[in-house]
């Protein structure tokens, strides 16, 4: 039976499943200068993971693993640069080379993984992918029954962006759908990649039907997305609330996620945060009074701050990109959505639909928009159909 180290046997981490609480023990000894004693032990790993064959430098030997580990891929690519070319590589080779290894390094810092975290990433990113819309039908009409093409956003968009060129226009209302669906798989993303990171942990999702109270077994850490486990004297025990951006919460959730925080800061003792990611200010944040009121003991971040505390690292937010630039490379290969034959596709469906009524594009999309059987338009006669219309209705409302 495993325990959390750094805490007291009788300590409330120790209440928690057995997985999980071998999860915080490999997050504890794990971390990166555990794993490598020196920079040169990092860069012989990246390289050979690499099959890169180069002589290092001598001194190496007697950095710390911060000395290369902390660097960003602009220092670490310029450092190698120089290594290989005082190793002979041609000239052609050495740029190529040299960002692969400084990418490598930055993935071999982060995670005990890489291979690992990378195709999960993907996985998640090529069924986002495949969900893309291919069709004007599923422009017209989103999953949603309710969620329909706005004629009146496409006229404002033809003419105001587009003059006349209706092309254009399904261009960007296409570009628009598939960022708003890229924008909802980053923010469990971030959750998961960092959750991923040496010397974090992922909080489980909330099971059963009560997902807001705190249960050691179903629902250890309510409100928190990520746990950082107590690394003796290095760090204590710490929650993380994790937001994309400032504005990624309403107002009024401000209350819920700092009372949430202070009730696992009780239990469990440690520091609670809340970090937004992107972003350069606290000016403007739309929940943090929220949070503050209710969890003054709270620590609010954004932008570097916040990465700053999530990695450990003066260059985390790099190191969250390095992942996703090797997820999304490798996905929109796998996935072989072309955006440009979609836009085509699309633009003559709704030409050919516009031809055959005789009338314009968005006079036919307006009447596609807006058409339909009475009974499905006026609440004084409409019956949802099923349990799945019933529960729609019930979450519109």
């Amino acid at each position: 039976m495993a325990n959390v180290l750094h805490v007291p046997v009788d300590h409330a981490l120790n209440r928690i499943k057995e997985e999980l609480k071998r999860r915080f023990v490999e997050a504890q000894t794990t971390l990166v200068d555990m794993e490598f004693q020196t920079a040169e032990e990092l860069c012989k790993r990246a390289i050979d993971d690499l099959r890169i064959v180069i002589k290092l430098p001598r001194n190496l030997r007697d950095q710390p693993v911060e000395f290369v580990g902390d660097k960003s891929a602009k220092q670490l690519s310029d450092f190698f640069a120089d290594v290989l070319r005082e190793g002979g590589v041609p000239a052609q080779a050495i740029r190529s080379q040299a960002s692969a290894i400084a990418h490598r390094i930055q993935l071999r810092r982060a995670f005990p993984d890489p291979e690992s975290v990378i195709s999960e990433t993907c996985e998640k990113v090529t069924k986002i992918v495949s969900g893309f819309p291919k069709t004007a039908d599923e422009m017209r009409r989103g999953r949603n029954p309710g969620d329909v093409l706005d004629p009146y956003i496409l006229a404002a968009a033809q003419q105001l962006m587009y003059p006349g060129d209706f092309e254009g226009t399904v261009n960007a209302t296409i570009a628009h759908k598939v960022l708003m669906m890229i924008e909802g798989l980053l923010g469990h993303l971030h959750e998961d990649v960092l959750g991923a990171m040496r010397g974090n942990i992922r909080a489980p999702e909330p099971r059963g039907e009560d997902q807001e109270t705190l249960n050691y077994a179903d629902n250890p850490f309510p409100g928190a997305d990520i746990v950082q486990p107590p690394l003796g004297q290095r760090r204590p025990l710490r929650f993380h609330q994790v937001k994309s951006k400032t504005g990624s919460a309403k107002g009024g959730d401000g209350r819920r996620l700092g009372l949430q925080l202070v009730e696992l800061q009780r239990v469990y003792g440690g520091d609670i945060y809340y970090d937004a990611l992107i972003g350069n200010t606290l000016r403007g944040h739309r929940s943090m009074a929220g949070v503050r009121r209710a969890a003054p003991s709270v620590v609010v971040l954004v932008g570097d701050a916040a990465f700053q505390e999530l990695t450990g690292s003066p260059v985390g937010p790099q190191l969250l990109l390095r992942v996703y630039q090797s997820a999304f490379e490798v996905a929109a290969q796998e996935a072989g959505y072309r955006f440009e034959d979609v836009v085509v596709r699309i633009y003559e469906a709704f030409r050919q639909r516009s031809d055959e009524a005789g009338e314009g594009f968005l006079e036919t999309i307006l009447r596609d928009a807006i058409t339909g059987p009475r009974e499905e338009q006026d609440s004084r006669h409409f019956r949802p159909s099923g349990r799945g219309g019933g529960r729609q209705q019930e979450d519109d409302e």
